[in-house]
Order: structure tokens, then sequence, then C-alpha cells
């Protein structure tokens, strides 16, 4: 077996260091500023859909960064589901792993709990209520049907997929012009999803060195989640457009609404799937795991590369 006892005990000392609360990082009496972008165009795609004003790219902007913190309350339900499980069969067996995993479990419950207050301030500062995805209990169970090496392949490509996000969208370009509140949000959720991340590498190890064979079809699993996940972000678009009409005080012709729903697709796309699966950290982890892994997502990669 795997000695990766070192590796469990250095996530939670990382965890420690980098900890905050909910109460910190967004106090309650936290006012959104509507003047300005609150994404970057990078992972919102609004500033070349030509049919649409200024104003109104703003807007869309804004509804689209709203449902990208939903998405992410949204997505984490399985992750809890999954590091309860992780953790639990660790009972009276190794305990710094457990620690380890009990801590990434309450982690992703607080972070659930800090996207919530924020589209509740989204909600109260906006001009009218945002439509947002509300199956997740189902989506979760739908996921967590699938065995545990994919659903940890998977949260692998979507935590260092958040850390992607920062540093090409956030960190590196024009934060000035965009929302300091929610910079610093999706910051300090990635310093503590850079430790699951390496829990997620540490238990699919422990998974491969007892059943290397189960890789091919938890491969298969994770490209099935991937192509439900597409589903999930297909209608969370039309319920952005439904807002986005209220928000606006018009109908979109039928010219615009298609291709505001072709730019949409493709960016709800690249940010949530294409720009993952590109991840080079995400890429090097799974070819450490088996080359095999990475070259099945170099397969998969080309349809959702859609930037």
């Amino acid at each position: 077996m795997l000695n990766q006892d070192s590796e469990y005990q250095s996530c939670i000392q990382n965890s420690e260091r980098v900890s905050w609360r909910v109460d910190e990082l967004l106090p309650r009496d936290t006012v959104i500023d509507f003047s300005r972008r609150i994404l970057s165009d990078a992972l919102t795609g609004t500033e070349s859909i030509s049919c649409l004003s200024a104003g109104e790219k703003l807007a869309l902007n804004q509804i689209r960064s709203n449902s990208y913190a939903h998405l992410f309350l949204f997505l984490e339900e399985y992750v809890v589901a999954l590091m309860s499980q992780r953790a639990g069969l660790e009972l009276h067996g190794n305990s710094t792993h457990m620690r380890a995993l009990l801590r990434f479990t309450e982690e992703e419950i607080k972070h659930q709990q800090l996207f919530a207050r924020y589209t509740d301030m989204f909600a109260r500062g906006f001009n009218v209520a945002p439509a947002l995805l509300d199956n997740h209990v189902q989506v979760a169970r739908a996921i967590m049907s699938k065995s545990h090496l994919a659903v940890l392949i998977f949260n692998l490509h979507m935590e260092l997929m958040t850390q992607q996000h920062y540093v090409e969208t956030i960190r590196n370009n024009e934060r000035e012009a965009l929302d300091p509140v929610f910079c610093n949000m999706l910051k300090h959720h990635w310093l503590e999803e850079a430790q699951h991340a390496r829990l997620d590498y540490l238990e699919a190890q422990k998974i491969l060195a007892r059943a290397p064979e189960t890789l091919d079809s938890a491969m298969n699993e994770y490209a099935e989640i991937l192509g439900a996940l597409r589903g999930t972000l297909s209608r969370q678009l039309e319920l952005d457009l439904q807002t986005f009409e209220k928000a606006i005080g018009r109908t979109l012709t039928e010219s615009e609404r298609s291709e505001i729903l072709a730019a949409q697709e493709r960016s709800y796309v690249w940010t949530f799937i294409g720009m993952g699966m590109k991840t080079p950290l995400f890429l090097s982890r799974l070819r450490a795991l088996s080359p095999a892994a990475e070259q099945r997502v170099l397969e998969l990669a080309p349809q959702y590369y859609c930037n």
C-alpha cells in the first residue's frame, strides 16, 4: 500500500493556514456594486455579442456571474456526499486520512454557505429576482451513482479549474475593472480548493493501487458526467435568458436570442468543461495516475474547446 500519511498531514496543515470564515470574507452587510462587471469576459463571454448595448452587456455579465456562484453552490452538493463517504471508509482506520477528509467535507459545506450568501445578496440588490436551477439533490445523486474513482477525477477537474479561472482571469488580468468582493471570494475559494485537489489525487491513487483495472470504466463514467454537466449548463443558460429579458425590460427578437444563445453556450461549455480539461495540472495529475487517463481526456477535449 502507498504511504501517504505525510501528504494528508500536509493538506491538513495547509488547510489550517489558509482557513477563513464566511462572516469575515462576505459580511452580511456587504453591498454589491452593480455599476461594474463582476467576472472577466473570458468567463462570461458577453462583450462580443453585437446585438446588445453596453448596458445590456453589463447586465448579462452580472447575471452570468451570479449563475457562476450558484453553480458552485449547486455542484458542491455531490462533493459533500463523496468526501463524507471517503472519510467513512477510514473509520477505525487511518485517523490522519479521516481528519483530512472530514476537514475537506466541512470546507465544502462552508463554500456552499458562502455562495448561498452571495446569491442572496445579489437577488436583494439586482433589479429582478434571478432564475436559478434548484435540482441540486437530484444532480448530486446522479453524479454519486458513478464510481468513486470517476467522481474523484471529475472533482479534480472542477477544483483545478477554479485555480485556472482565478489565475488566468482575475489575478493576472483586469482585476481593477472587476468587482473586488467577488474577486476576493474566488481567491479564497481557490485557496481551499487547492488542498481539496491534492486530496482528490491521493484518494484516486488509493483506489488505483487496489484496483487498477477500474480505470477504464471510471474514465467512461467521467465522460458521462461531462455530458450531463453540459445539459445542466444549458438549462441554467435558459434561465439566465429569462432573467435577462426581465432585467432589460424587453423581449429579445429571434435573431438576438439566437446570437446570445450561441455565444453563451460556447462560454458556459468552455468555462466549466473545456477550460478544466486543458488545465496543465489536471493533465499532469492524470498522467501520474495513468497515461491512459490523460490520453482519454485529450481525446474527449476537442468537443468542449469552444473558445
